[in-house]
């Protein structure tokens, strides 16, 4: 009976480890056939993630790559000694593009959806160059039919004859911005100025004020009556070389044309040809701009003022592709002074310097990696010299190579002399307190200075 009892409990004993050993053989195959589908799950989300950093890549490019053609048109009445804005753009053939936005998923879809599914494809599988090219030419076409209606046609009847520019709506008041040499000559008692929009209605327009530094100006018309729709303000320092550029002006008299093209750099310094300084940020372009383009606005894709055209570099006084527009952020900062004061008072550092290259670098034996601007010259008595800031030992002509070089200013960098006069245009007033970072006998200083206010050019 012992003998079968015992025998009764090993078989029970067996068969509860059968049981188990069958439990674990089910619970090990679907573990398995789990981890197989994790498996296959990660596969597909690192495939889809090589899409989508694809996919994302174009989609940034397409937004980054927004273009803006720029086009710096001249007036008829400048002198054979002012450069004149001109571009061709008959080579050019402009990028439009297409941005997808990407949906947002629903509640009720699936959290672990795969990102690249929603993710547009990219821009050249659903566009052809010929859509392209057609969705830029309705782009651009609109956009005339939006801003033409800012854009004025400005005649100067002067005792020197009669001259003509452009010029574009800055407000609701009346108030036009346009070159100063497109009006230089019409203070004067025997001349007139005309001012004609798109619409066909013309206006007779007085001179507000003007700066001859960079060669803009405002006038005014009176007894408006239709609406006057200003034109929205960019941002140049935003602006980068080969992003389209809309030119809007009356080049030769053929008024309210519009002409394309690029940006082709965008730091130039230009004399304003009215005073001994310079323009600073100066855009360069080449949209086909001529005689007649002066103060006419440039614009981005989105139809927002990036500059104004002022200047062409040609030998005969025709566009050649290489045109300049005063850049909008000095607009920014001009035109209302001009309005509200009569004119405008820039910061004064009172110094003459050139940019550190090879050559200065090597006899100066400054560092490699020093850039800025050497001091030859600080005024007596400015605010350069106040400060301790020393130029050039040398009296003469010839340079002893031992001034300072400034390097920064409020701690940015300054790689050149254009760096240093754009910076201290565009971001600084006078009598503001500015730190400049100085170079001197192998080490790097901080100077304190407070700015004085450049001489008003009548």
């Amino acid at each position: 009976m012992s003998e079968l009892t015992t025998l009764k409990s090993m078989m029970s004993t067996f068969q509860k480890l059968n049981s188990l050993f069958l439990s674990s053989i089910f619970i090990l195959i679907v573990l398995g056939a789990a981890c197989m589908s994790n498996n296959d799950a990660i596969i597909s989300t690192v495939e889809s993630a090589d899409s989508n950093v694809e996919q994302t890549s174009n989609v940034t490019s397409a937004v980054t790559v927004s273009p803006k053609n720029t086009i710096s048109p001249e007036d008829t009445n400048i002198p054979d000694s002012s450069p004149e804005d001109t571009i061709s753009s008959s080579e050019i053939t402009p990028i439009a593009t297409a941005i997808t936005t990407v949906p947002a998923a629903s509640n009720n879809q699936s959290n672990d959806k795969p990102i690249g599914d929603n993710l547009p494809q990219p821009i050249s599988e659903k566009l052809t160059p010929a859509a392209i090219v057609a969705a830029q030419a309705e782009h651009l076409a609109n956009l005339y039919e939006k801003t033409v209606d800012s854009v004025v046609f400005i005649t100067a009847n002067t005792q020197m004859g009669v001259g003509s520019g452009s010029g574009f709506v800055w407000d609701t008041k009346g108030h036009l911005v346009t070159n100063y040499h497109v009006i230089q000559n019409a203070g004067q008692s025997t001349s007139s100025l005309t001012v004609k929009f798109f619409n066909g209605r013309e206006y007779r327009a007085d001179v507000v004020a003007f700066d001859p530094d960079s060669d803009l100006a405002v006038i005014k018309i009176n007894d408006i009556d239709h609406e006057l729709i200003p034109l929205p303000m960019g941002n140049s320092s935003e602006t980068r070389p080969g992003e389209m550029a809309i030119a809007l002006g009356n080049p030769f008299g053929e008024e309210f044309t519009m002409t394309t093209g690029i940006v082709s750099a965008v730091t130039r310094t230009l004399s304003s040809g009215f005073s001994s300084y310079s323009i600073p940020a100066v855009i360069q372009t080449d949209a086909a701009i001529n005689p007649g383009n002066s103060g006419g606005p440039l614009l981005d894709m989105n139809g927002a003022v990036i500059g104004i055209n002022t200047q062409i570099k040609s030998s005969s006084r025709q566009s050649s592709g290489v045109g300049f527009a005063v850049p909008v952020d000095l607009v920014k900062r001009v035109v209302p002074s001009l309005i509200n004061a009569g004119q405008h008072s820039y910061p004064l550092m009172g110094i003459s310097g050139n940019e550190v290259n090879i050559l200065l670098r090597e006899r100066a034996s400054l560092p490699r990696e020093i850039l800025g601007a050497y001091v030859n010259r600080a005024a007596l008595g400015g605010p350069a010299d106040l400060a301790g800031i020393r130029g050039d030992s040398s009296l003469t002509g010839s340079l002893n190579f031992d001034g300072d070089v400034i390097v920064s200013i409020n701690a940015i960098p300054m790689k050149s002399m254009d760096d240093l006069i754009g910076y201290l245009a565009l971001n600084t007033a006078p009598g503001e307190e500015i730190i400049v970072g100085v170079f001197r006998n192998g080490s790097e200083i901080a100077i304190s200075m407070t700015l004085g206010s450049r001489p008003t050019t009548s």
